[in-house]
Order: C-alpha cells, then structure tokens, then sequence
C-alpha cells in the first residue's frame, strides 16, 4: 500500500481520498492493509521486472447485504495502461465469489478514470452527486 501511496501525484491523492492525503496514518494504513478474510479483499497489479506494486484495488463489505465499497489507485506512471481495468476485473471476480451483487464508491466528480473504471465493473445501479463527490452503485456483470 505505501509503494502505491508514494508513487501517487498530490492530483491523484486527492482523487483517490477525496482530499489534500500528504501522507497515511498508522490507523489508515492499519485499515487499508486489512484484507484476506470477512468481505474485506484487495488484489494488486506487480511490474515484472521490477517487483514493485503499481496498482491496488480493495473491497470492504459492511454487512451480510450483497454490496461493497470498492476502491482502486494505480501509481501515476502506470495510469492509462490497463492497470485499472485488469485490477477492476479480478476484484469483481472475487467480490462475486463472495455473494457480491453490487460495489459501491465515493469518486470525485472530475475522476473520469475512476468512473470509467466503474462502469467497466457493470451498469450504474444509481448515482448521486453530494457536492464534488460521486456516489455510485453499480451491479456486477
């Protein structure tokens, strides 16, 4: 998680958190590292020849209900290579093998990666603008 954080523009930090993210907390990164059990998963994307994580996608599952909060951030330099769709496609694999219809994210309402990145998940259940935040809701293909 912190190779993908230090490798994020302070454009795409603020996209990805929805605010100025300088930097994570122990508790953030606390929270965002786990993953593995109980609806909470993630997947990442590795470049070859490095080792070096360039990609990660997360989902949480709140309740017993069949929707998640999906998240996703790919370091600026791999952004628009397909990182973002193959990490979209694995999560929705898993997120449907665990009884996952639909996924749920707060996007800024200029992140159009982000949106595109949702719908390549499945069709807009609904959405709702809350000032520069997104929220959407898309069932799983």
């Amino acid at each position: 998680m912190l190779e993908v954080f230090r490798g994020l523009s302070e454009r795409s930090r603020r996209l990805r958190f929805l605010g100025p993210k300088p930097s994570l907390s122990a508790r953030e990164l606390d929270r965002l590292v786990d993953v593995g059990c109980c609806g909470r998963e993630a997947v990442t994307a590795v470049e070859a020849a490095t080792g070096r994580t360039v990609g990660i996608a997360r989902f949480v599952r709140e309740s017993e209900r069949a929707e998640a909060e999906v998240a996703f951030a790919v370091v600026d330099e791999w952004q628009g290579r397909g990182v973002g769709s193959r990490l979209a496609d694995e999560l929705a694999g898993l997120a449907r093998k665990e009884g996952i219809e639909r996924l749920r994210a707060s996007v800024s309402a200029d992140n159009h990666a982000a949106m595109a990145l949702m719908r390549r998940l499945g069709p807009i259940a609904s959405a709702r603008l809350d000032g520069a935040v997104r929220e959407v809701v898309v069932a799983l293909r």
